[in-house]
């Protein structure tokens, strides 16, 4: 199945998705489309399985002892950077952007989707914190949002239009850093002082 994705990967990044076929991704596997069809019911199916395993990829990282709330954030918040700022991962978004064009609610569902597992493990990390550190979390969803827009909205819309590249990790990390102690010394300002 490795395979087949990696094939499809670079069928549907040199051609689109509308564009692409079975037949296409079929020869650049090195299969029969038969074959294809076993592993695969669709075109779509495929494509979400592409998804999937990049989205596997990410390991967000396991919170250590020492760590402070800031800290927590900022680790699930950069790991999650590098992920989306990704060049091939740049170049799959754009693809089920253009994608709209074609098939609005198949580029809905896939964007939504992508980006609802990203932010609910923000949405997840902030949960903890509350239960852990007291914090005051109404609505964590928004929360997430929130946070996710302060840090990494504009490099990834930036990135996203060609407006400017990825930031340099250095200019990433005091964003992200900035955005944090921002939002907790909004969210929780006792704790902010502290370094928390």
């Amino acid at each position: 199945m490795e395979g087949l994705i990696a094939a499809a990967e670079q069928v549907f990044l040199s051609k689109g998705y509308h564009d692409a076929t079975m037949s296409d991704i079929a020869r650049q596997a090195g299969m029969s489309k038969r074959t294809v069809y076993t592993l695969v019911q669709s075109k779509a199916e495929l494509f979400a399985e592409l998804l999937a395993h990049r989205q596997s990829k990410v390991q967000f990282p396991t919170p250590q002892p020492d760590w402070t709330l800031g800290d927590t954030l900022f680790a699930n918040l950069m790991c999650l950077a590098q992920f989306l700022l990704d060049p091939v991962q740049l170049s799959i978004t754009r693809l089920v952007v253009t994608e709209y064009a074609h098939s609005p609610d198949f580029s809905r569902a896939f964007l939504s989707s992508r980006m609802r597992k990203a932010k609910s493990h923000l949405e997840n990390c902030l949960n903890d914190l509350s239960a852990s550190h007291g914090m005051a979390c109404q609505d964590t969803r928004e929360l997430a949002a929130m946070l996710f827009g302060m840090a990494l909205g504009e490099f990834h819309f930036a990135a996203l239009s060609g407006a400017r590249s990825a930031p340099t990790p250095k200019v990433l990390e005091a964003r992200v850093q900035r955005a944090v102690t921002i939002f907790l010394a909004g969210l929780c300002p006792e704790k902010a002082g502290s370094g928390a």
